[in-house]
């Protein structure tokens, strides 16, 4: 894993989302998650070089079948007029919590 993908696990874990850390760990709260075009300026969000990067994140921590996250992720950047390969910020909360977002 690189750096920058490390840095923004080891914040979740700090933020209560353990189950990121690994097999091992405890399961912590439901994790969830927004794209935006910009920065919501909290703790959790990360910036994403494009949307391969994002999916180099979501693989390593998420064995759900990955194709259908990838092509609900590319619809969503079309909503939001974004390009799969230019850079878009992701804003992470606890499931159950959108409308604070």
């Amino acid at each position: 894993m690189n750096d920058h993908l490390k840095i923004i696990v080891e914040a979740l874990v700090r933020e209560g989302f353990p189950s990121l850390a690994g097999e091992n760990a405890p399961s912590g709260r439901p994790l969830d998650f927004k794209i935006t075009p910009y920065s919501l300026n909290t703790k959790l969000s990360f910036k994403f070089d494009n949307l391969d990067h994002f999916v180099v994140f979501l693989k390593s921590h998420d064995d759900s079948d990955i194709e259908e996250k990838i092509a609900a992720l590319q619809a969503t950047l079309i909503q939001l007029d974004l390009d799969a390969k230019e850079f878009f910020w992701v804003n992470f909360f606890e499931k159950g919590m959108e409308e604070e977002m």
